[in-house]
């Protein structure tokens, strides 16, 4: 079991409303936790996870892993939703 901190930007920022968080995850993956952030916060944070990056503890983490990145207690985990403008 791990209790992660979750950092939101930009969109993901704005659609939970929060700067950050904590969360409690069982099997302790990234997969894991965005399911559950997910069925907190709907589609709207579904359309954003779709294509944010990741950073653990500072560190991007290749998309090819995501779903298998193991998670430990205290991690810092950075949600970075692809930028736009002009």
């Amino acid at each position: 079991m791990a209790k992660v901190k979750v950092l939101y930007f930009a969109g993901a920022r704005d659609v939970t409303q929060v700067e950050n968080e904590e969360v409690t995850l069982t099997n302790n993956t990234l997969d894991e936790l965005t399911q559950k952030l997910v069925l907190k916060y709907g589609q709207p944070l579904q359309a954003i996870i779709d294509q944010a990056m990741y950073a653990v503890n500072m560190e991007y983490v290749d998309k090819q892993d995501e779903t298998n990145e193991e998670l430990k207690d205290a991690d810092e985990i950075a949600i970075i939703p692809p930028v736009s403008g002009g």
